[in-house]
């Protein structure tokens, strides 16, 4: 059950979504300077990640399954 109207507050922009956007950012980084990956690699792997949340996922699928019962 998607709400596809929902939009972010003010309130979440500037707390949760802005530490959890620096927080993925500076994980990023550091697997960067661990591995020595490429950009291009980062790029991919976030794309990976994106394709999991996309509506028709399977894991979108299931978490929608879940919220419904």
């Amino acid at each position: 059950m998607e709400n596809k109207n929902w939009t972010p507050t003010q309130e979440d922009n500037v707390g949760i979504i802005t530490r959890l956007y620096e927080s993925i950012k500076e994980e990023l980084y550091e697997l960067q300077e661990a591995t020595a990956c490429a950009d291009k690699f980062i790029y991919d792997f976030i794309r990976r990640i994106q394709n999991e949340w996309h509506p028709n996922s399977c894991h979108t699928l299931v978490i929608n399954k879940k919220r419904i019962n």
